[in-house]
């Protein structure tokens, strides 16, 4: 696997200022959108049925793209409801707000699953950034998301804040609009601090190859398939 380079270029697009604001006013923390252009999705299955909240499987990994054509993310429904309004801070060092987990437990939450420090990512061919209900040799906590490629873990029930590892900020964080009358849930934005301009930088050629030339960089439009990482990876890498 291609190591990617860590040169600062293109590294977030934050709308910092914001939340700065807030923290000055003693205001809450808004969410830090970190695309101004990030599309409404809707989950759906592969038959294009929209995910039901309720019918996810508790610790399971799903994945699905968000906003891009080729940006995974991590779906998952933890086994109890997540705090809510909880303050982090981006890769900028500026503050912002995870609004929390969804759905009628309060406990369906998404990231990038793209890792924070050396962008190792859920593909076709290997998921290396997964949920591991039990400890897992890196971390002493259970309950985490861990990358087996360079050992950094996140708690995904605190808004995907770095446990251990060389990681020094948060995973990005998908925001989900949850439809209590339904069940269904909706990709509305990001969260925090995104490294797709690094990403694509650094898979460039590997992108070029799975999407065509330049077509990585689509923005997903009214939907966005979910399924269980075993179905989507030939490989899902254990730590």
């Amino acid at each position: 696997m291609k190591r990617p380079n860590v040169s600062r270029r293109g590294f977030v697009r934050v709308c910092g200022a914001a939340a700065l604001a807030g923290a000055a006013s003693g205001r809450l923390v808004e969410p830090s959108f970190a695309l101004t252009d990030a599309p409404r999705l809707k989950l759906v299955d592969k038959a294009g049925e929209p995910i039901k909240a309720g019918v996810l499987e508790v610790n399971a990994n799903y994945i699905f793209h968000y906003p891009y054509v080729s940006t995974p993310c991590l779906l998952l429904r933890l086994d109890a409801a997540t705090p809510r309004n909880v303050e982090r801070t981006n890769a900028d060092k500026a503050p912002y707000t995870w609004p929390g987990g969804v759905g009628k437990d309060g406990a369906v939450v998404a990231y990038s699953a793209i890792c924070a420090h050396l962008l190792s990512y859920d593909s076709k061919h290997a998921s290396f950034l997964t949920f591991h209900k039990g400890r897992s040799v890196l971390s002493e906590r259970e309950r985490m998301i861990t990358c087996c490629a360079h050992a950094s873990s996140y708690d995904p029930a605190n808004g995907g804040d770095v446990v251990s590892g060389p990681a020094e900020f948060p995973l990005a964080a998908v925001q989900l609009e949850y439809d209590s009358d339904n069940d269904e849930v909706t990709a509305v934005g990001l969260i925090g601090s995104v490294l797709f301009d690094k990403f694509f930088d650094a898979y460039r050629a590997d992108l070029n190859a799975e999407f065509g030339r330049g077509a990585y960089r689509e923005l997903l439009q009214d939907r966005t398939t979910v399924a269980p990482i075993a179905d989507y990876s030939k490989a899902v890498v254990g730590c």
